[in-house]
């Protein structure tokens, strides 16, 4: 499979769907991607949802996990990372947390999952079968109570997920480094048609921007100026 059709895959055609059609109404070239698609039934607790890369999916997690943090004025925020295989969440298993961030780590912990803790992040690594990890991450949503969520799928795309991409916020999707823009415009395209309110984003470049945010302690200038379209969703 070549690397194009590859990445089509991961982010806009489910696994075992056909080949969507071509779309009437489709971005033209010169346009930027819609920042919305479509309005969902409101949500409480709020939840947002990144589809990336299995290497990025950790740290854009963690990042717009601090950013729901912020907007909702919560002291932690339930992270759920997927990658469809042996990746996972990066960073220590356990790290300097607030006391909320720990509590709901031990919650998580007691209902089975595996979970870790930094700064207001509590970190649920997902199984890699992907109908086993939406079930799991709905599991995971329910025990958090009234944190938010942030659903990070770093896998190709399944229909096992479809149900909690439309009961999410907001659908960030986040292309490799040179993905062709077409892709990210198919991509939000796909998630319209199945009525789901989604944006693109960059990947965060800086390593320390990475890093810090992964550590559940602040969203550095570099992570900021990646994630400016869905900080701006969610103002």
């Amino acid at each position: 499979m070549s690397p194009l059709r590859t990445i089509f895959h991961h982010f806009v055609t489910p696994s075992g769907d056909p080949r969507p059609t071509a779309h009437e109404g489709f971005v033209p070239p010169d346009e930027e991607p819609g920042r919305a698609c479509a309005e969902p039934a409101p949500r409480t607790p709020p939840g947002i949802a990144v589809l990336s890369g299995p290497d990025d999916a950790p740290s854009l997690g963690a990042a717009l996990g601090l950013a729901m943090a912020g907007h909702a004025r919560s002291p932690v925020v339930a992270v759920c990372v997927w990658t469809g295989g042996p990746h996972g969440p990066s960073g220590p298993s356990h790290g300097p947390a607030v006391p909320a961030a720990r509590r709901l780590a031990a919650n998580l912990a007691r209902r089975g999952h595996d979970v870790r803790c930094a700064g207001r992040l509590a970190v649920v690594r997902l199984p890699a079968a992907s109908k086993d990890a939406a079930l799991e991450a709905r599991r995971a949503s329910s025990a958090a109570g009234a944190a938010p969520t942030v659903l990070a799928l770093g896998g190709p795309r399944s229909t096992a997920f479809d149900d909690l991409l439309r009961e999410q916020d907001l659908v960030v999707v986040a292309a490799p480094c040179g993905t062709e823009q077409a892709l990210t415009r198919l991509a939000l395209e796909e998630l319209a048609t199945r009525r789901v309110r989604a944006c693109a984003c960059e990947l965060i470049s800086s390593q320390l921007a990475r890093a810090v945010a992964v550590a559940g302690l602040t969203l550095l200038p570099a992570a900021r100026r990646a994630l400016a379209v869905p900080l701006d969703a969610l103002a």
